[in-house]
């Protein structure tokens, strides 16, 4: 008789097994994490917020007001038309093109879906990943021909030397571009010198099926790791619109404040799509799109540059978004291939053919749409991150929905008239409600950091405690408690 074969496993095939095992069970918690965060509100109660937000003390300036000190002209928001010289922005839109692929998905009622991914061979990484360039004040003096010693100096219209940037790429090359006006012709000195770069992605959607949804920028790789800081904003924030078409970027001057207080926002902006069209706002405000308000035709593909200022590296350009439930990040930071690569294209030939130079228009809320009846308004749903989460500073896992109500007829109206025009709407207190989830067996999820998390976060709130030292609503983000003394040991 032959003995009976073995039924032991070797040790890596007993190790692959247990690995399964684990991911199994780590998937399976995940769907029913995610199945219970997503049912619908079942029991909701509508709280209408009591009153006006409380004032934010704008900082951003525009180049006609620029002398480095804190008496200069303030916005909210300020745009840049023609932003790129033609040739770095035919450029920059062919390198783009040529990394979208479009899917048709057909659904069940025989109707179809288009869908765009995009994939940037200079690293190999998704459009939408972030990315990091280092880039100070000064190095964008450099570029923009301006003497560093000579703060107040740029009293006048975009100074427009077309300098050579050092970049690694074609796409670094337009970032920098952008970049380098931001830091001297928006931020004012005084801030803009304490930024050492900027986190960047390429946003591609497809025209009245665009995601993006309501949000607070941040590190995000930050979130709530420090008590009563449950954001960490950038200085400034921009997208840079690279088509005619699609949904428009959407701003409500309400912020997330510490207390919980629901506070209506008071001011609403439209900023809509318009190639070579440049957007930088205050990153604390409230901001997204709507898929049921846009310009163009559905299905257009949407192409924007959004970009983050930071005064350091921000944690989630060094870890991936994909390994974001394990409690050790990944390592896996985007670098440029440079023998895939587009090379950058020569800044001096494109300066020579430049003949619309950039325009600076700040925001001026005493041109705001103001109309008491609200006649032909139209309420909608604002998407927000996780079924309405995140908008409580407190728990970010408490679910609500959030409703407000504009003139979209008329929006649409003016854009018609004037492509890419940026329009502001005075918003009562009707005109922004919140409801939230009634059941009082909810109880606050924990909100987990490593360790090098709570390093960073604290280092930024640092950074921010001392540029903003005598007033903490002009924070980032805007504290109504003074962490700076009581976390930070700062008096």
């Amino acid at each position: 008789l032959h003995p009976a074969p073995s039924c032991s496993l070797s040790p890596s095939k007993n190790n692959m097994i247990k690995q399964s095992v684990v991911v199994i069970i780590i998937a399976y918690a995940a769907h029913l994490y995610f199945q219970q965060a997503t049912t619908t509100l079942a029991d909701t109660a509508v709280l209408l917020p009591t009153e006006p937000h409380p004032a934010l003390n704008w900082y951003l300036t525009s180049s006609s007001n620029i002398n480095f000190t804190d008496a200069i002209a303030k916005a909210p928001l300020i745009t840049i038309e023609n932003i790129l010289p033609p040739q770095l922005l035919s450029a920059a839109l062919s390198e783009i093109q040529s990394s979208i692929t479009t899917t048709t998905i057909a659904q069940s009622d025989g109707s179809s879906n288009v869908k765009q991914s995009c994939k940037l061979v200079r690293d190999g990484g998704a459009c939408g990943d972030e990315r990091w360039i280092g880039f100070t004040h000064e190095d964008a003096l450099s570029y923009l021909g301006i003497d560093k010693q000579e703060h107040t100096l740029p009293q006048t219209i975009l100074n427009t030397s077309e300098n050579q940037l050092i970049e690694k790429d074609l796409i670094e090359q337009v970032i920098l571009h952008i970049a380098k006006y931001d830091l001297v012709h928006v931020l004012p000195h005084h801030i803009s010198k304490h930024v050492k770069g900027v986190s960047w992605r390429i946003l591609i959607s497809t025209t009245g099926h665009n995601r993006n949804v309501f949000h607070f920028d941040s590190d995000e790789a930050t979130d709530y790791a420090i008590k009563d800081v449950p954001l960490i904003t950038p200085l400034l924030s921009t997208v840079t619109y690279l088509s005619d078409s699609g949904e428009p970027t959407l701003i409500l001057d309400t912020s997330q404040l510490t207390n919980d207080t629901i506070y209506h926002p008071t001011n609403a902006y439209a900023s809509m799509p318009k190639t070579n069209k440049h957007l930088a706002f205050d990153s604390r405000l409230f901001h997204g799109s709507s898929g049921s308000l846009f310009v163009g035709s559905e299905g257009d593909v949407r192409i924007a540059i959004g970009t983050n200022f930071h005064t350091q590296r921000s944690l989630e350009t060094i870890y991936s978004k994909k390994h974001r439930m394990m409690k050790q990040y990944v390592h896996r930071p985007l670098e440029v291939r440079s023998e895939e690569a587009t090379p950058p294209i020569d800044m001096a030939e494109c300066g020579a053919e430049r003949e619309c130079r950039p325009v600076v228009k700040p925001w001026n809320t005493d041109n705001n749409v103001k109309d008491p009846s609200r006649a032909n308004w139209t309420s909608f749903q604002i998407k927000t991150n996780h079924q309405g989460r995140s908008f409580f500073a407190s728990d970010r896992y408490r679910k609500s929905n959030i409703t407000t109500r504009l003139p979209i007829d008329l929006i649409l109206a003016q854009a018609k008239l004037d492509p890419g025009c940026t329009i502001g709407i005075t918003l009562e207190r009707s005109d922004f409600n919140v409801s939230h989830d009634k059941d009082e067996k909810y109880r606050p999820k924990p909100k987990n950091r490593n360790k090098e998390a709570k390093l960073v976060a604290r280092e930024m709130l640092m950074r921010r405690c001392e540029i903003f030292r005598n007033d903490m609503l002009s924070i980032n983000p805007p504290l109504t408690v003074n962490v700076c003394s009581q976390s930070l040991g700062k008096q």
